[in-house]
């Protein structure tokens, strides 16, 4: 539970011949909180992207008030110099006798002039320092948002799983087959890669659901040259993405779209992956005949 990789030692837990009423209780408790824990995150998720997006409005109307008051400014300016241009041309009009009076105006409105590009650049200033905050915020949003939508995907997928797990090792358990328990209807089906000391537990999930079990290693001890004869034989395949080489992945996915025959990638090598894919595969025998 602590390295997240919960459906094996589930699988495991509920299967062994030796586990009692006791220990099932616990271990479907356990696994039921977990559930729960799931949810909590996706809440703090979905409240952390709530907060963004409030700082984000605020943020952008503070950047809206900034630069209202930068064109006002602009305008003040513009205005001003109008003004001071006016006083001047007058100043420099005047008889000789009112020059010192005109160097006045002339100093005064070089000094308005000054300070004006002064208080214009710390705007400007101002106005960046925010289009980066803003910026930064909508970046933060877009970000919170993807993790959140992949949160619920993997937490819908888990759920799934789960629940057919559940589902099956109910029925297993009280030997009687369950209503969402995969039927293969006599179908080959291929597994590719996962770890060696699976293979029997892989194998005789697969029989359960009717199925006929082949397996290549993807290259660790098993030829790649065999991997295409094996495709041919198979029905459908499945490969757990975490327990595969790039080579057998590459061949079988080609091989099956030339052969067109089905191919489904599952989530880890875990018995529980393995149950969750069959049962995307299921097939009656109208159609392994079909097949055939």
């Amino acid at each position: 539970m602590r390295r997240g990789d919960i459906p094996g030692a589930y699988w495991a837990v509920l299967s062994h011949p030796a586990a009692s009423d006791a220990i099932m209780r616990k271990t479907f408790g356990d696994v039921h909180m977990v559930s729960h824990m799931v949810g909590a995150a996706n809440s703090a998720d979905i409240r952390r992207l709530c907060q963004l997006e409030q700082e984000n409005a605020a943020l952008s109307a503070k950047l809206e008030l900034q630069q209202r008051q930068l064109r006002d400014g602009f305008v003040e300016r513009d205005s001003k110099i109008r003004l001071l241009n006016e006083a001047l041309s007058r100043a420099l009009a005047q008889a000789p006798a009112c020059a010192a009076h005109a160097d006045d105006d002339v100093r005064a409105a070089e000094a308005a002039l000054i300070d004006l590009d002064r208080r214009l650049d710390r705007e400007v200033t101002r106005r960046q320092r925010l289009e980066s905050r803003l910026e930064a915020a909508t970046l933060a949003v877009s970000q919170a948002e993807r993790v959140r939508q992949e949160a619920e995907v993997e937490c819908e997928r888990l759920h799934r799983e789960l629940s057919l797990v559940e589902a099956q090792i109910t029925g297993w358990l009280g030997e009687e087959q369950t209503a969402l328990a995969p039927q293969l209807g006599g179908a080959q089906v291929l597994y590719v890669g996962g770890r060696a000391h699976q293979v029997p537990q892989l194998k005789a999930l697969v029989e359960r659901a009717g199925g006929k079990f082949l397996h290549h290693d993807a290259g660790i001890e098993h030829s790649m040259t065999l991997l295409p004869g094996l495709i041919s034989r198979a029905d459908c395949v499945v490969f757990p993405i975490d327990c595969v080489s790039h080579e057998a992945m590459g061949i079988l996915k080609r091989q099956c779209r030339q052969l067109a025959k089905p191919f489904v990638p599952l989530r880890t090598s875990s018995l529980a992956s393995l149950l969750f894919g069959l049962a995307t595969l299921e097939r009656t025998p109208e159609r392994i005949a079909a097949v055939n």
